[in-house]
């Protein structure tokens, strides 16, 4: 028969997957009276009366699964022993799709028969293996996947999960009397869901819904949704569970278990976020989605079931389903389970067989899974599997009744398998009795592979960056008002929550549309509709972020004493774990000094002017009235303030630099020096071609470079946009036949070169494609260690496919790389879990490049992904697109738009990607991992200018030159923030004041000492959320702290300001 159709075919069906989890599930095949036939042992164990068990040999004639042969078409059935030809009992009975089952008695030790079909051959057979069967115990965990977009317009989509909720305790209900395996039981996969739904529903609801959380029908799992976690900071990522930890508290519910799905990979300090909650299990579905191929990076020795522990020595047991193992977590609707009895009866047997003896059930095609099968991994080896089953075979998916159905009668008919609606839990707590000890573990980064699609979205990207480094500054600036000045913002935790929620919600792995190029009102199609929703988080948290920040900045100040004979007073707060010589910024109204009369900014512990430029206001007619000035100030405090006085006057002749404009030029206009570096410009490639460490008469710049220092690399790819999951079922080889072209920038023209008393700067401008105009910016600020780098890009929207790079090869011979991650650093030489990427990555703020004596750090403060040595093509699986590969390289990718799915199709934008290159001082002896915090700093945590508001009189404000909290005193330990801990339990008649939360990048233990400038009564180890763990002992001038490597610790200071050190 002839089969018309208008597309015959399409990559990666479940069909076809289907058909080939049969085919890798048979074990013997012969053709018998002109008839294909295979046979499939099941892992099917029926109990007969007398209790003997048989198991199962399905019998397929041509058409993998549907043939015409049937049970009386294929006529009687003789199974011997291969070994002695005795005969074995043998029953047929209707199989699945009109296919036979031959239920024979159950072996224990493998067994070689011979299956004779005597209507279709009388003299041939087909000999098959017989192997023991598992007594498999199946928990199906039932779940909808939440996409905060995706199939809907967002609010769309988060009131249906808030009615799922209602169905699930209509479901438990309705199936209290069923046998227990199948009453209805749902997973909670983001726990935000349960947050919506409570508050949404009266009290007596949410006590019937607690309840199933309590009887085991309904679980809570810790996270609030699926996120890339590589791009959330340290304490964000702690941050996450701040709801489930109140929900604990407030419900007595403990959640031992946390989810996360789709996205295939996550961040080196999720473990060490988990442990302050007690969460000892981790479900994750890998979504490989044709833009992961961690098979090829080791990924196929990672077992399902194994211990991740973080490199603090945290630990979670995970179990893992990936693309292989059944589409992730579309495992159960492949298998049947959304759809009838019927079909889990045809692919659950032949989907345990497979897993049991083929490195995976499905072979390739299975949707998102590009390269050859793979034939080295080990099959599954235990009895217990976690099987995630949906309503549909979908995202956001309803609960609903047909797995109860199922597992009812499966279990009414088979002994073995086990079906059981079952929790992550109680999976968990099964497969650690039956595996136990058995159990391997991995350790290190698990990274995302996914992570390139936050480059879709540059702009919106840099901004929750800048929110999440703003929200430290105004936690850190609000807790040095309350330890100094006795009080902070009332309001501290409130600001927060609002600021991390919408930063997380952000990086909450939904971005947009499953068509993103569409701009309909509804469904798949509401692209434009869902990406205005998830863009307005990110402005939201960096707007609320400075308006926390200010918020902070004006209590700090209004604690701080005016000085009487300075027309203005600021002071210069450093949030830093270490005391620095840096530039502030500091805006001085109209309304204090007219815009015309010279200003003095002096130092108010020597009473020297300070080097000073004047910075005019941008649009001055619709913004406050005033002049900014930065100025430079030495030596101020770790985690304190220096005061500086603004004075209306005549120029100082003492001031240390003339005015603005005022000095020359270097003899050679493309070359920039101060007392550190010396800096020298290539315009014909528009480039940097040489960086000199002046201290060592280093060059820094590799030379032999493929791409300039900071150039700038265009790329297009031969892909098309606008076709759904179009570049995940592309793949390239190493002929790299998907580039469509590479560029570089046109020769430039300078713009400026400029000298003032805060530092050495230097513009120009280059024409390239991808851009309308790129403009670089180079500073050197005074007497500072470190370049600048500011490149300020305005570019067109395009459904062209895309990518932006910068270049940063560096003359480090055999480097030791570090990138900085949450959570801690990563990099060669230290461990990481088979199948993390490796050509590509997203790093919070910094890289380090050492070698013997020398040391190189990379900043970037907006664009976190990076590609280490080379530039790989953004296509599976990922070859290098340059040669040679050069390890002390690093390509900053700026932006992407590759994915044709959830991500943004196109982007234009005016904006600025700001980087910065660092060295040691002459004879300074700090370590890379200092170096590289302590370059990042100037960029992501610049000292900040707070004007003093106290009035003369009030003598509760602070009148000191000079204050400081503490300092740390080892430099490899960042401090990460100090935030408030009024709602923390203190020590029994004590005020808990402050919680000091603390990132070790140190590879061995340390133990770190707060050095402190304030009275404390007591102090303990705490939590990221504040809960307080062990007590701490203080000594002399100040605490204690020991930190695993890597390890993330925080530190409650107990007691109200008392004195100064």
């Amino acid at each position: 028969m002839t089969t018309r159709a208008l597309v015959k075919d399409h990559p990666w069906s479940a069909d076809k997957a289907r058909s080939g989890l049969i085919r890798l599930a048979v074990a013997a095949e012969e053709v018998l009276g002109g008839r294909r036939i295979r046979l499939l042992p099941e892992p099917l164990l029926r109990r007969t009366d007398d209790g003997t068990m048989l198991q199962s040999v399905r019998i397929l004639g041509d058409g993998d699964g549907e043939t015409g042969l049937g049970n009386r078409g294929i006529g009687d059935v003789v199974v011997r022993m291969s070994s002695s030809g005795t005969a074995l009992k043998a029953e047929t009975l209707p199989g699945p799709g009109g296919t036979t089952r031959l239920l024979v008695p159950a072996v224990s030790s493998p067994t070689q028969v011979t299956v004779e079909l005597p209507r279709l051959a009388a003299d041939r057979r087909i000999t098959v293996e017989l192997l023991p069967v598992r007594e498999w115990s199946v928990h199906l965990v039932h779940h909808s996947h939440l996409d905060i977009g995706y199939t809907d317009p967002q609010g769309t989509v988060l009131g249906e999960h808030v009615s799922f909720l209602d169905s699930c305790l209509d479901l438990t209900r309705a199936t209290r009397d069923w046998p227990e395996p199948a009453q209805f039981r749902w997973a909670v996969e983001s726990l935000w869901s349960f947050e919506q739904w409570m508050a949404a529903r009266p009290a007596e609801r949410v006590d019937e819904f607690l309840e199933r959380v309590r009887d085991g029908h309904i679980e809570l799992t810790a996270m609030p949704y699926n996120l890339h976690t590589d791009t959330c900071s340290t304490d964000e990522l702690h941050e996450l569970l701040r709801l489930a930890r109140h929900v604990r508290r407030r419900y007595g519910v403990q959640m031992p278990v946390a989810m996360q799905t789709d996205v295939p990979g996550t961040v080196a300090g999720l473990p060490d976020a988990l442990a302050q909650l007690d969460v000892r299990y981790l479900s994750v579905a890998h979504n490989w989605a044709g833009r992961s191929v961690p098979h090829l990076n080791g990924g196929h020795n990672l077992p399902r079931l194994f211990r991740w522990r973080s490199l603090a020595g945290n630990s979670v047991l995970v179990w893992m389903t990936d693309s292989p193992h059944g589409l992730a977590y579309m495992e159960g609707p492949v298998l049947g389970f959304s759809t009838s009895y019927d079909m889990v009866d045809d692919l659950l047997p032949a989907y345990l067989t497979s897993l049991a003896t083929n490195p995976y059930p499905f072979p390739p095609g299975m949707f998102g899974w590009h390269g050859p099968a793979v034939t080295d991994r080990e099959p599954y080896p235990w009895d217990v599997i976690h099987l995630r089953v949906q309503g549909h075979f979908s995202d956001n998916a309803p609960p609903r009744l047909i797995h109860s159905d199922i597992v009812r009668r499966w279990n009414e008919t088979w002994a073995f398998p086990q079906l059981r609606l079952s929790t992550n839990a109680d999976f968990f707590r099964q497969a650690e009795q039956r595996v136990g000890s058995r159990i391997p573990t991995f350790t290190g980064d698990w990274g995302d592979w996914w992570v390139e699609g936050v480059g879709s979205g540059a702009r919106p990207q840099a901004m929750t960056r800048r929110a999440q480094a703003l929200v430290t500054d105004a936690q850190t600036v609000s807790s040095m008002s309350r330890m100094l000045a006795g009080q902070g913002l009332h309001d501290e935790h409130e600001h927060s929550s609002r600021v991390y929620s919408s930063i997380s919600l952000f990086n909450e792995h939904t971005w947009g549309a499953s068509d993103p190029w569409t701009d309909g009102d509804t469904g798949r199609s509401s692209g434009e509709q869902q990406w205005h929703w998830k863009y307005t988080r990110a402005i939201t948290a960096h707007d609320d972020a400075e308006v926390f920040l200010d918020h902070a900045t004006a209590r700090f100040g209004a604690h701080l004493r005016e000085t009487p004979d300075a027309d203005a007073t600021y002071y210069a707060v450093n949030t830093a774990g270490f005391a620095r010589s840096s530039t502030v910024s500091l805006f001085v109204r109209e309304s204090k000094i007219p815009l015309h009369v010279p200003v003095t900014v002096r130092d108010s512990r020597t009473g020297d002017a300070l080097p000073c430029e004047t910075i005019p206001q941008t649009n001055p007619s619709t913004r406050d009235a005033g002049r900014f000035f930065r100025v430079h100030v030495p030596s101020v405090p770790a985690v304190g303030a220096a005061r500086l006085t603004v004075h209306a006057s005549a120029p100082d002749p003492d001031a240390a630099g003339p005015e603005p404009g005022t000095q020359p030029v270097a003899e050679d206009p493309l070359v920039l020096e101060n007392e550190h570096l010396r800096v020298r410009v290539d315009l014909q490639n528009s480039c940097v071609a040489s960086i000199v460490d002046k201290a060592t008469g280093r060059e820094i710049v590799d030379q032999a470079a493929v791409v300039g220092m900071n150039a700038y690399v265009y790329d297009t790819y031969t892909t098309a946009g606008g076709y759904n999951h179009q570049s995940n079922k592309t793949s390239v080889s190493e002929e790299l036949e998907l580039l469509g072209s590479r560029t570089l920038a046109r020769p430039s023209a300078l713009l400026e070169q400029t000298s003032t008393p805060t530092e050495e700067r230097l513009t120009y401008e280059f024409a390239a494609d991808g851009v309308r105009w790129a403009r670089v910016t180079l500073v050197l600020p005074r007497d500072a260690a470190h370049l600048e780098i500011e490149n300020r890009l305005s570019k067109p929207a395009t459904m062209t496919k895309e990518s932006a790079y910068f270049a940063f090869p560096f003359a480090v011979p055999e480097p030791t790389v570090r990138y900085e991650i949450t959570g801690g650093t990563t990099g060669p030489g230290l461990p990481h879990v088979p199948g993390a990427p490796q050509h590509m990555r997203a790093v919070r703020n910094w890289v380090s490049f050492e070698h013997d004596d020398i040391a190189v750090a990379w900043v970037t403060r907006d664009a976190p992904l990076v590609h280490p040595e080379v530039v790989p093509l953004p296509y599976a699986p990922f070859p290098d697109s340059m040669s040679p590969r050069q390890p002390a390289t690093v390509y900053s990718w700026v932006h992407n738009n590759v994915w044709d799915t959830n991500f943004p199709s196109q982007q234009g934008f005016e904006t600025s990607f700001r980087y910065a290159i660092g060295v040691r001082r002459a004879g300074e002896q700090v370590s890379a991992t200092a170096l590289a915090m302590r370059t990042a700093v100037e960029l992501t945590n610049p000292v900040i200018g707070v004007l003093a508001t106290g009035e003369h009189a009030d003598t509760g404000a602070l009148d000191h030159a000079e204050r400081s909290l503490f300092q740390l005193d080892d430099d490899r330990v960042r401090l990460v923030s100090v935030t408030a801990a009024t709602d923390i339990p203190a020590a029994p008649g004590v005020n808990a004041a402050c919680l000091v939360k603390l990132q070790s990048y140190a590879e061995e233990p340390v133990t770190v000492r707060l050095r402190l400038g304030i009275e404390v009564t007591g102090a303990a180890t705490a939590t990221y959320l504040g809960d307080r763990l062990e007590d701490l002992e203080v000594t002399g001038d100040g605490i204690d702290v020991f930190l695993p490597p890597h390890g993330a610790v925080a530190v409650l200071l107990d007691g109200e300001r008392s004195g100064h050190r």
